[in-house]
């Protein structure tokens, strides 16, 4: 499926981000730190050790471990990272068995952010395009969300202005609109970059909710997409004075949702 737009369905309970567009190279732009071990559950893909007791591949290595996140593969990824090298010597056989079930059906039997591991994230790619990424730190999300959000602003500049190849440096998101968004984050948002019109050096990027987020499922091209959402508001960036703006045109879902944050 092709199209310059961000997915977002988060749920809440879980701390798990279903996302459509956002990159392994904005996550790994976008985190603290490149994690020094992951563990690879998928069974396909090979690390450069493998763990004795839980037979998983591993990569160690901060250098190992960035070099992979951003390789391609024919496999999706999945992993999870953990902190001390033995950590992974003390995994329940229940809970090696809950990582293989979560591998195969592509959704955890218990949370999988486990206090023995300490890991920051589990990390589910899948083969339809979608990644899933259950988070330790909800803060975390929002900086990879910002850092992709600029990228897909510069590609949607330099299509419109590939002649000149001018640099574009774009601002941050600041953090009170990334506040205000994330009240619907729950719904499915859409930032939809291919509908984006400029206006007097203005990017008018629509703001879109998916209305049934249950069939992000059905989505073949980009049609599918915006067939089954509507535009809540739009978000905004400013080229000459280098600012994002956000304007709500439903406030209805934003402040339904306020009082669950």
């Amino acid at each position: 499926m092709q199209g310059n737009f961000i997915y977002i369905n988060w749920e809440q309970v879980n701390n798990l981000v279903i996302s459509y567009g956002i990159t392994s190279a904005d996550f790994v732009n976008g985190m603290p730190d490149v994690p020094q071990r992951i563990v690879l559950i998928d069974g396909l893909l090979e690390g450069n050790q493998v763990n004795g007791h839980t037979r998983f591949q591993t990569v160690t290595g901060q250098n190992s471990v960035r070099e992979f996140l951003l390789s391609r593969t024919d496999s999706p990824k999945m992993w999870l990272d953990y902190h001390e090298s033995d950590d992974l010597d003390l995994m329940m056989p229940s809970e090696i068995a809950e990582l293989l079930y979560m591998a195969h059906m592509g959704t955890h039997y218990h949370l999988p952010l486990y206090s023995k591991l300490q890991n920051q994230y589990a990390y589910l790619a899948t083969t339809s395009g979608f990644v899933k990424v259950y988070y330790r730190q909800m803060g975390t999300f929002e900086h990879i969300l910002d850092v992709s959000l600029k990228r897909h602003l510069r590609l949607l500049h330099s299509n419109r202005w590939m002649m000149f190849n001018r640099p574009f440096s774009v601002s941050d998101v600041p953090d009170e609109i990334i506040q205000k968004l994330k009240t619907v984050f729950s719904e499915g948002l859409i930032f939809a970059f291919d509908q984006a019109i400029e206006r007097h050096r203005r990017y008018l990027i629509p703001l879109r909710l998916q209305e049934h987020p249950e069939r992000q499922n059905w989505w073949h091209d980009r049609m599918d997409v915006y067939e089954t959402t509507q535009q809540v508001g739009t978000l905004s960036y400013d080229v000459e004075q280098k600012q994002w703006g956000i304007t709500i045109t439903d406030e209805t879902p934003f402040t339904e949702n306020e009082m669950d944050l």
